[in-house]
Formats: structure tokens, C-alpha cells, sequence
């Protein structure tokens, strides 16, 4: 199985055990034990099992003491974790980045073999504050990066980076990707457009940079 250690700010610390299994894709709900004493600012993962297993995201609700909902958004590392240290890392800490919410917008081109499968990219959005990485470009249950589509996916609990001047894609499969156009939306903002002029193949080996 794999056990769930969440940090507040004032370094109370309290969790519990999540279901070992978790499959491909799968998505799990679990109740950690314990009183908070503050809002969880960082969670600590820990592998009980020999099998690997890479989480994309973690979302914490706590509650404080006037019943108050918050909910923290934890983006992977995306790294494997195991028991076995041939597998995988033991343990990972991955705390919150901030409370910004973007929506990114990606229009896959139609030339030949501008799709793609298995390649679980994620987008490094750069500005005028520093830098945020959201989760992987995923919707479930759909087929995403397919010729002419636009694939729509929104990250919240992340960095405000300010004034928005580059991405990075980072590309984790073995396969390219050629995309069109790639929007980026701070939420009550206007969005931000990078046009793939060169048309350039994202990969897992390529800089994958791109600027206004």
C-alpha cells in the first residue's frame, strides 16, 4: 500500500493509509485521521509495496475548527515509487505551489503524424514572477493530442507567475507531438497565445520552448 503524511504551516502532521490499488488512470478517495491544526502546505508519500506506481496529482480538503472547506492541489513529481529501491524512489515530498488557477487550450495540427499517444506531457508556464508546472495533459476517458481537436484542460492551485512570457513543454513518452497553437489563461485574465510558427515536434529529448 502507500501511506499519506500532510504538513500544515505550523508543522502538525497527520494521515493514513490510501487502497494499494491503484490502477492506471485511477482515481481514489480516503479519509486521513488526525486533527488539523492548520492549512496542509506540503504532503509526504511513502511506498509499503514492491510494485511502482507514479501519482499525477493529490487533492487534499481539510477542515478547520468553524467548518471551513479548503482545498489544496498537489502536482506530481513524476517520478516512479517503490519499496524496491530498483524501482523506484521510497518516499517523495511535493507541497502546494499557489492558488492560481490556468486554463490551457491545445489545438493539435493536421499534418501527418502531428498526433500522439503515451507521451503524458505536462507545460512549464513561465513569467515576470518565476515559473509553475501544472499537472500532466490529460482529460479522462478521452482520447487527447488527436489531428485538427482542441483539448481543453484547467490546473488549479498553482503559482502565479505574473506577466506570462514562455512555455516549456515536457514530454515523459517515447513519442513526438505537433500542436498548432497552445493557450494559457490565468483565470479573470486574457489569455495568452503561443502559435508553433515553426512547426516544431515536441519530444522527450527536444527544448520544447516556447516564447512570445
Amino acid at each position: 500500500g502507500i501511506y499519506i503524511t500532510l504538513s500544515s504551516g505550523i508543522n502538525a502532521e497527520y494521515g493514513g493509509p490510501i487502497w494499494s490499488d491503484l490502477g492506471k488512470g485511477s482515481v481514489k478517495n480516503f479519509t486521513a485521521l488526525g486533527s488539523p491544526t492548520g492549512l496542509i502546505s506540503c504532503i509526504e508519500l511513502t511506498m509499503l509495496t514492491p510494485d511502482n506506481w507514479m501519482p499525477n496529482k493529490v487533492v487534499v480538503q481539510s477542515e478547520d475548527n468553524k467548518g471551513i472547506h479548503t482545498k489544496r492541489y498537489f502536482y506530481s513529481n513524476y517520478i516512479w515509487m517503490s519499496s524496491d529501491p530498483s524501482k523506484g524512489v521510497l518516499t517523495q515530498e511535493i507541497c502546494k505551489q499557489g492558488d492560481t488557477v490556468y486554463a490551457i487550450a491545445v489545438t493539435t495540427s493536421t499534418m501527418k503524424g502531428a498526433d500522439a499517444d503515451h507521451i503524458w506531457p505536462s507545460v512549464i508556464i513561465k513569467g515576470t514572477k518565476g515559473e509553475t508546472e501544472t499537472g500532466i495533459l490529460v482529460n479522462q476517458n478521452h482520447d487527447d493530442y488527436e489531428k485538427g481537436v482542441t483539448d481543453i484542460y484547467t490546473f488549479p492551485g498553482m503559482k502565479d507567475v505574473g506577466q506570462i512570457s514562455c512555455i516549456q513543454v515536457v514530454v515523459r513518452g517515447n513519442g513526438d507531438w505537433l500542436f498548432d497553437t497552445m493557450v494559457v489563461q490565468r483565470e479573470n485574465q486574457d489569455p495568452v497565445t503561443f502559435n508553433n510558427a515553426d512547426e516544431v515536434f515536441v519530444s522527450k529529448t527536444g527544448e520544447n520552448t516556447f516564447c512570445l
